[in-house]
This record gives C-alpha cells, structure tokens and sequence, in this order.
C-alpha cells in the first residue's frame, strides 16, 4: 500500500498556536509517521510564528490568514505582483464574471436565511467559489459596486419575506464583510490526497468539501468543541447588534450543516458532542467517536519541590471560554478556610479586554497574596504536579485535555461539567456545574483536607487514563480509521475507472 495523503485543516491551532486541538494534531501527525500530512491552518493575520517543530512527514504547509491582508492571494498562493495584476484586469473588464459572482452570492444568502436546503446544490455553488477565484481576483471581486448593489438588493428582498425591519447599511457592511472574509479559506490550492481531515465543522473544512468533489477524497471531521455553539456564545457575550447577529449566526448555521452533510465520517472526541451534532443534522450512521490520547511517560506524578504552600493550579488560555473569574472567586472562597493556600493560572492571554477585566477582579477581591497569574508554562507536567489539585472552570469544552493529563499525573481533578469530561472523570474526581464557585471552593477544600484520600483518588484517576485514554489509544483509531478510507477510496476510483473492485 502506498503512503496516505492526507490534508489537515485546522482553525486558530496547529502549528502556530498552542492548546488542546493543537497538541491532538501534533500527536496524530507525529505518531502516524508512516503518512505524509499537508498542513492547512487558518489564520487571525499572517505574521504568526510556528509554535511547534514540524515533523519530517509534513510535506506541505499552506497557511490560510483571514485577516491582516490588503491582498489575500499574495499569501496563501504566494502569487508575484504581475499575476494579481492580470487577474485585477479580468475582473473589471469581464461582466459576465460578476453575475457570476452575484449568482453565487445569491444562494448563500438564501441558505444563510434558510430559504433553502439543498445541501447537494451548495456544495456544487461551493466549488464554482472556488473555481471562480482560481481566475478571477478576489479583492476586486467584492468591492465592486455592481456586486455590492445586488448584494443588497438580495438581502432586503429575503428580509422583507421574513420581517417589516430592514436591516441598515450598517448590518449590511458586516454581512458582506463576514462573507469577504470567511470566504478567503477557498482561496487556498486544494491538491490531490486520499483524505482531507478538518478539526472543526467551521470554514476550515471548504477545502475538504471542494477535494471531495474534485478529487474524490474523503472527508474526516474530528469535533473537538462543538462550532456552532461556541460561535453563539460568542455573539451573545460580544453584544453583536441584532441584525448582524441574525447573519453572523444564519452563516454559522450553514457552515456548520454544510460540514456535516458532505462529511464521510465525523468523529468527536467525547460522545457528549453526539448530542450536539445530531440535533444540527449529522447523521448517526456517520458517527464514530475517538478519544483524545496523551503520553502517560510524559504526564505522570513527580517531585517538583516548588510549593509547601496548599496548592491549586489552573492551566488553560485566559479567554472567557474559560471562566478565569470563577477560579478567582473560588479562590476568595477557600482562602476564608484555609488561609496560606496558593492559586496558579498558568496560560497565554489571548483576549486582552478579559485579562484585564480579571486583574480589575483580582485586586477587588484582593487575593495578591493567594493568586498567582504563572503565564505561559512550556511544562505542563511540572506544572500539574506544583498542585495538590487541578481545577477547570470552562463553561465550554469538548474533551479537554487538561483533565486526562492531570489525573495521569495522579492529581484530583475539580472542572465544571463541560463536553465529555464527565465521561473520564465521573467517579474519579469532581464534576461542578459552571460558574458554580461554591460547590468549586466546597470540592476544593474537602480535598485539601483529607490528604490520604487525596493520594487514594489520584492512584485510581491514573489508572482511569490508563485504561483508554492512551496515545496508542487514539493513534490506533485513527490510523485504522485513516486505512479503511483509503483502501474505499481507492476502490471507488478504481471502479469509476471500471476497474475491478
């Protein structure tokens, strides 16, 4: 057998950004040695550095930024001035192109407004996207006023069918200007392998939908957080006026369906993503449900000698995904009981609005003598074991992998009842409903306390990792996963090619 191609299509993460989806992709493409990978990470701008070595099975690395750019071609297909020149040319002088583009523009908005749901028809509007811009200048293309025009046009006319309240010429400059950028991802060269494998049912997987049609791959989607939910909690937090919403929300809604009708299998990391996925029209047949793994060599109990202090430890990025304000309000809550305990936030600040909004609540609860923001650790493992308990106060996760990292290293384990984590550790630490910091400080000084039971808990929540949660766990899944659709797919080409199967 020849090695697998495969594609991996990620968002925010791997290999330019640190995190759980990131570590999964660093783990599957470093393990699975015998496939070569191509790397397709979208991107908040271009100027990102890798934050991880790329293996030597990374055969290609196409970065795809969504923002930061004035011209995105030159980026992501690395074009010289004079072709983006030529293809400006065409644009403005080839008419017919437009309606082209309006055509397609059209439909979109139709889905976005669920005027339609022939998901088979826009998948075929999907590659006519892209095969549009593989002639035609993308910049140019929508800032025409012709388009922009008819655009509007389409948006008021689907509105007036929906509400008597318009939307004004501000909602409607954030709705082309989400499909603008959104978009850009069916930009990027979709070449031949036998699997295009996304880590989220988000725009991240146009380009395994187009290698499904073009070249008949097939198409892995790997949940790890569920898309379309994150996406609504973030207009609901960010205050995203009403309108707006209703299309940022609309687009999300299509995308995240769009995903799943054209997915051959998908796969979430936890069986609680199930739920989730069939509600927004994935189909159970297609389900397959593979678990994170991690290194249990690497992620063990070990002797640090850094704290006598009674010690809780935190590591996740500092976005209010995370809900860092119940950890700080846990901590005002056990200080009261136990005085000289020591709380550490060990991660980067990815959102500065909210890390400074948490350090306005640090000094109101004045814990400078109990709380430690310990910035980004290159040392999960020393980490970990700095604590005599691990907390996580996420009010979203898929399956995190701080929680199967922190029981291997035999720590008791407190996280709010998020995704899967339930699965793994009902039974072998504590589970608190979000935002709940009573019940976090109640579960965290219960465990403070009882030292025996501490060390009794931590054994049995090791021995849980152990018995499933592996990185030969995982790796075996996938690879089989990974083989089965190679040899369908081959078998597919070979009788469309009336071969013998």
């Amino acid at each position: 057998m020849s090695r697998i191609k495969i594609a991996l299509t990620g968002e925010g993460t791997y290999p330019y950004v640190t995190g759980g989806v990131s570590t999964w992709a660093d783990l599957l493409v470093s393990e699975l040695n015998n496939m070569d990978f191509t790397l397709m990470p979208v991107l908040m701008h271009p100027y990102v550095k890798l934050k991880f070595e790329l293996p030597t099975n990374v055969v290609k690395l196409i970065k795809i930024p969504l923002w930061g750019t004035e011209e995105p071609t030159e980026y992501i297909k690395e074009s010289d001035f004079s072709d983006i020149y030529r293809s400006k040319l065409r644009t403005t002088k080839d008419l017919k192109a437009q309606d082209k583009l309006i055509s397609i523009l059209e439909t979109l908005i139709e889905f976005i407004y669920n005027m339609n749901d022939d998901y088979d028809y826009l998948g075929d509007r999907i590659l006519e996207f892209h095969d549009f811009f593989q002639h035609y200048d993308y910049h140019e293309s929508f800032r025409s006023p012709v388009v922009w025009d008819a655009y509007k046009a389409k948006l008021q006319e689907v509105l007036r069918l929906e509400t008597s309240e318009l939307p004004s010429v501000y909602d409607m400059i954030e709705g082309l200007r989400f499909l603008y950028r959104f978009f850009i991802t069916l930009l990027a060269p979709v070449d031949e392998c036998d699997i295009y494998h996304s880590s989220a049912a988000a725009f991240c997987g146009l380009p395994c939908i187009i290698a499904k049609k073009k070249h008949a791959s097939q198409f892995v989607l790997t949940e790890h957080g569920i898309y379309a939910r994150e996406q609504y909690l973030y207009a609901s937090r960010e205050g995203v006026p009403l309108r707006t919403k209703e299309f940022l929300l609309g687009m999300i809604s299509m995308i995240v369906k769009l995903n799943y009708h054209f997915a051959d299998v998908i796969s979430p990391v936890c069986d609680y993503n199930k739920r989730w996925e069939l509600q927004w029209g994935a189909k159970e047949e297609k389900l397959l449900t593979i678990y994170n793994g991690i290194d249990t060599l690497r992620f063990r109990k070990m002797d640090t000698g850094v704290e006598t202090r009674p010690t809780v430890v935190m590591v996740a990025r500092i976005d209010p995904l995370k809900d860092i304000e119940t950890y700080l309000h846990t901590c005002a809550e056990v200080r009261k009981v136990i005085p000289d305990v020591l709380f550490k936030m060990y991660g980067p600040i990815v959102d500065q609005k909210y890390y400074d909004h948490c350090m306005e609540l640090y000094k109101e609860l004045g814990l400078e003598d109990n709380f430690e923001f310990s910035g980004l650790t290159n040392n999960p493992p020393g980490a970990y074991n700095e604590g005599d308990v691990v907390m996580l106060t996420s009010i979203s996760e898929a399956f995190p992998f701080v929680v199967i990292e922190a029981m291997a290293c035999e720590k008791v384990v407190v996280s709010s009842d998020v995704g899967g984590t339930k699965e793994v550790l009902e039974g072998y630490g504590y589970v608190i409903k979000p935002k709940d910091y009573a019940a976090f400080s109640q579960a965290v000084i219960e465990t403070l306390n009882d030292k025996k039971r501490r060390a009794e808990m931590g054994i049995l929540a090791r021995e849980r990792v152990l018995n499933g949660f592996t990185i030969d766990d995982m790796i075996d899944n996938y690879s089989e996963l990974y083989t089965s659709l190679y040899r369908k797919r081959q078998n597919e080409l070979q009788a469309n090619r009336g071969g013998l199967v």
